[in-house]
């Protein structure tokens, strides 16, 4: 995988929504190295889905209105790809190698010579890393060394980062690049999200991703202790009812987001139902958010499971309402709130919920 490729794992992610604003037109010409004919996506990642471009005598030519530096992939139909920055204006001449989907050359693109700033920094040190890791599988490895060689790498992975940022954070380029490491990093702290983003400014701060930075640090808020969780209104299976958050105000509350395809969060199921026969009369109520994108598996689940509690969903899976409020990359997620609405725990598992309702609902 290059480094393009690991910076843009945001690619699994949700499309988002269409920039808007004054156009500018970009003009790509594409020279194929390897084939005479054939397709090749293309794709602005501010929008859900590729053009097709049709290669005709080893080339194509593609074009885009833009407002803004913009990243876009070029992709084939296995979805190997890589990324490329085009700007209002731009004139982009490529390079391509399309049976491994290979940029050889690119000319014609500031932002692009920008996002590559990074990458030729990270990929040597992300391909020792690599080596490293592949090393520490082998026996009689010292391990205590490689260790303390990964570590190094990672500083100077970390301060490459920085140091970017500091550089190029008036960029819409680096607005995506914070965006996408966001994205990426299930486990990423508030404050570390907070420091990311205030390394924006300028337009890079009110880019696009600039903005969908500022969303995303208000969605990781939103699941860290000691915060206020946001309301949200959502229906019930019959699609009759609606549930809203704010209403269970004097209740402990446990948001359980889930789906029915996800295996760890059945396993739950049990768990969440010893707490709820033993604790529900004392105060205690269950919402459980099914991030179903097909109605017919959740309404079976539902069937097959019986959980007592409530049960509500927009079944538009990840691009559910609630999607937008909260930072749920992947699930279960459980935030366990107070009789205001204060997230007080996060992630009870197990047996962890019932033994914490009973500290709380003596």
């Amino acid at each position: 995988m290059t480094s393009s490729k690991i910076l843009l794992l945001a690619l699994l992610i949700s499309p988002l929504l269409t920039i808007a604003g004054p156009k500018g037109k970009f003009n790509l010409t594409v020279n194929v190295s390897d084939q005479t004919d054939g397709q090749v996506l293309v794709r602005n990642l501010t929008r859900p889905l590729p053009d097709t471009a049709n290669i005709v005598k080893g080339a194509f030519v593609y074009s885009d209105q833009l407002t803004e530096p913009t990243p876009f992939i070029v992709a084939d139909m296995y979805n190997h790809y890589q990324l490329f920055f085009a700007a209002p204006g731009d004139k982009i001449v490529m390079g391509l190698r399309a049976k491994d989907m290979q940029v050889t050359s690119l000319t014609g693109s500031a932002n692009h010579a920008i996002f590559m700033e990074l990458i030729n920094a990270q990929e040597p040190l992300q391909k020792k890393a690599q080596g490293l890791q592949q090393l520490s599988t082998m026996a009689g490895k010292n391990q205590d060394s490689i260790q303390q060689a990964m570590n190094s790498i990672n500083q100077q992975l970390q301060k490459n980062f920085t140091d970017f940022l500091s550089k190029h954070g008036k960029t819409e380029v680096a607005a995506f690049v914070v965006y996408s490491s966001l994205s990426n990093d299930r486990n990423i702290s508030t404050t570390i999200a907070d420091s990311m983003s205030r390394s924006l400014s300028g337009k890079g701060a009110s880019s696009f991703y600039g903005k969908e930075v500022n969303k995303m640090v208000s969605k990781l808020r939103a699941v860290q202790v000691g915060n206020m969780a946001p309301d949200f209104t959502l229906p019930d299976s019959t699609g009759l009812k609606n549930y809203t958050l704010s209403k269970f105000r004097g209740q402990y509350v446990l948001i359980d987001f889930w789906a029915s395809w996800c295996g760890p969060c059945k396993s739950e199921i049990p768990f969440l139902k010893q707490a709820y026969s033993t604790y529900h009369s004392k105060g205690f109520e269950i919402i459980s958010v099914s991030l179903d994108s097909k109605r017919d598996a959740w309404l079976a689940a539902l069937r097959q499971f019986a959980m007592p509690w409530i049960q509500i969903s927009d079944t538009k899976g990840f691009n559910s309402i609630v999607n937008d409020l909260y930072h749920v990359p992947s699930i279960p997620k459980t935030l366990l709130l107070d009789k205001n609405g204060k997230i007080i725990f996060t992630d009870l598992r197990g047996p962890a919920l019932e033994q914490k309702l009973g500290e709380l609902l003596k």
